[in-house]
């Protein structure tokens, strides 16, 4: 997609939040295998406006320009990538969370049968 460089710029910023977003939904549910989040403002190494997200040997590079205007889209492919690469069987609930989130929670519940 053609996007002008406020677009772009502002479809990366709205990226980022939307991945930090679900990592940190992760960290504040589950103690448990690593999520690691980078993007091209922080890292150089990185292409423009690109966020790199690490889950075990895993990894998705997701560039901004291809996500302009689909958040919802980006947050649904996000969270599948996520699943698909989180160990959740080593992962535990975080004891004495005020609020785990549903989405995540119902996961562990999945991969994790019987346990509570």
């Amino acid at each position: 997609m053609d996007a002008s460089g406020h677009e772009l710029y502002f479809a990366h910023q709205r990226a980022v939040q939307t991945i930090h977003g679900l990592v940190v939904r992760y960290r504040l549910a589950f103690i448990g295998p690593r999520i690691d989040v980078a993007h091209s403002e922080l890292d150089q190494s990185l292409p423009e406006h690109s966020i790199r997200v690490r889950a075990g040997d895993a990894e998705l590079l997701i560039d901004s320009a291809d996500w302009v205007g689909r958040r919802t889209e980006l947050e649904e492919h996000a969270l599948a990538w996520l699943l698909e690469h989180v160990d959740l069987r080593a992962a535990r609930p975080r004891p004495a969370a005020r609020r785990y989130d549903e989405v995540w929670m119902q996961a562990w519940r999945d991969a994790n049968p019987g346990r509570r």
